[in-house]
């Protein structure tokens, strides 16, 4: 009798495996279009279960992969009859239908608990997957920065994706400058959220050395633009900051930032800690000698701002900022040396006339030298200040 109920009991199990998709799921199957079954799911995910789920968005792959076979024949065809109209046309279909087919085995994956589809999915989605690459490239050529993240970042996302955890990308090139592009293309749409996880899959790829001052100016300026929409508050900023710099402790633009955000939070005592700690590694460091430069230059200590400047450009000559800052300095402790030494009738005193026009001098030259090195000022606008110095050279002389 108990080998009888177990027998009874098996049979059950398998009338319940066997009766797996229901009459609405099975319909999918008989679509023609993407968007017919796309609209179908909708209609009825609610009540699949998570094998007509599986069933029904594998159906969605083989729709939008047999969508985009016929949208790539025709690009070609229009390719070859110089119709550009409509390849760039069946272009655009046919890299919307490619990360359609991607997006929807992703979420087959997702519910197919007995691996039914995963490895063909896997495996015939590869070429498909390398194809966002130039999908990414032909939106961000066109200023489609909306779609050149979408394809981009499917490029990026689906490698740590479940279903392609079985897949070997050790022999794939690029990856970090692919997710460098992703993050660069979410910067311009606005998406700071994408930029931030694209640019992090860039600074931990195999090829990050390369693209790596890219990647963190991309990643600060999304940083900064979430803090200026309050999307994150100081300390979480600090706190990215701060990973970046642990992880790139020799780069200028982190190293600066940090500095500039210990000292807008108050927290006078980290920044001066930061401050020493990379002087005591390299006393000729520019940005951190630019930094004391900067500080007293602030308080009007033009001295002390001066050596702190000449140390930086000494150690990085075509550094624009730091060598325009320093032709400043010259300029405001001759004018306020000047300042001092003139009577009600403005007349100077000789001994500050002579001092006033050497300084004026060395700031002339030294602003030239950046005019001649940015002649368009797209580093550092040097205009007012040489204005300023021509104009008071020729009061003083």
């Amino acid at each position: 009798m108990k080998k009888l109920i177990v027998m009874a009991a098996a049979v059950l199990f398998n009338v319940a495996a066997q009766a797996q998709t229901s009459p609405e799921a099975k319909a999918i199957k008989k679509m023609k279009s993407y968007a017919e079954a796309e609209q179908a799911i909708k209609a009825n995910e609610a009540n699949f279960s998570n094998e007509d789920k599986a069933f029904a968005y594998n159906k969605l792959v083989d729709l939008a992969l047999s969508e985009n076979a016929k949208a790539e024949k025709a690009a070609i065809e229009a390719q070859l009859s110089k119709n550009e109209e409509v390849r760039v046309k069946m272009t655009e279909e046919k890299n919307m239908t490619a990360f359609n087919a991607i997006q929807a085995a992703i979420k087959c994956n997702a519910y197919d608990e007995k691996g039914k589809y995963k490895s063909k999915n896997a495996d015939r989605l590869m070429t498909i997957r390398q194809n966002m690459v130039q999908a990414g490239l032909d939106s961000y050529n066109a200023k489609d920065y909306a779609n050149a993240s979408r394809f981009f970042g499917s490029f990026v996302e689906t490698r740590t994706q479940p279903l392609f955890d079985k897949t070997d990308f050790s022999r794939e090139q690029n990856f970090g400058q692919i997710a460098y592009y992703a993050a660069l293309a979410a910067y311009f749409d606005k998406n700071m959220d994408k930029c931030k996880a694209y640019a992090d899959a860039a600074l931990n790829s195999q090829d990050r050395d390369s693209i790596a001052t890219d990647v963190i100016i991309v990643k600060l300026g999304a940083l900064e633009e979430q803090a200026k929409t309050a999307a994150i508050d100081t300390t979480a900023f600090i706190t990215e900051v701060k990973g970046l710099y642990e992880m790139f402790p020799a780069n200028e633009n982190i190293f600066a930032k940090l500095v500039g955000l210990y000292e807008e939070s108050g927290d006078k005592e980290n920044a001066k800690t930061l401050l020493n700690n990379r002087l005591a590694q390299n006393p000729a460091d520019p940005m951190a000698n630019a930094y004391i430069g900067q500080s007293a230059q602030n308080e009007g200590k033009y001295d002390e701002a001066i050596a702190a400047y000449e140390k930086a450009v000494a150690a990085k000559p075509d550094f624009l900022a730091a060598k325009l800052n320093l032709g400043v300095c010259y300029l405001n402790k001759a004018a306020a040396y000047i300042d001092a030494n003139t009577d009600a009738r403005g007349t100077i005193k000789p001994e500050a006339k002579q001092a006033g026009l050497a300084d004026l001098t060395k700031a002339k030259n030294i602003l030239e030298e950046v005019k001649a090195a940015d002649p368009n000022c797209d580093q550092v606008n040097w205009r007012y200040p040489l204005e300023r110095v021509e104009y008071a050279l020729e009061k003083v002389q």
